[in-house]
C-alpha cells in the first residue's frame, strides 16, 4: 500500500515537472512587437499601423486614418 502512494506521489512529480518546463520552453519563444501607430496625413519613417483597422504603412508611404489607406 505505501509502495504505491509513493509510485502515485513519485508519477503525479514527474507531470508537474513536465509541464512546467514545456511552459518555461514556450516563454522564451521571441513574440514580434505590433507595429506603432502612425499620425494621420504623415510620411511613415518605419512600418506603422495606419488608423482605426490598422492598415500597414511602409516606410516612405503616406499615412490617411479617415480613410484607413496608406500612399506613395
Amino acid at each position: 500500500m505505501l509502495k504505491t502512494i509513493a509510485v502515485a506521489l513519485l508519477a503525479t512529480a514527474m507531470c508537474f515537472a513536465i509541464s512546467f518546463a514545456s511552459a518555461e520552453a514556450k516563454g522564451h519563444m521571441s513574440k514580434q512587437k505590433a507595429p506603432s501607430s502612425c499620425q494621420s496625413e504623415t510620411q511613415a519613417g518605419a512600418t506603422c499601423a495606419c488608423g482605426p483597422a490598422k492598415t500597414l504603412c511602409q516606410k516612405g508611404q503616406w499615412c490617411h486614418a479617415f480613410i484607413n489607406a496608406c500612399s506613395q
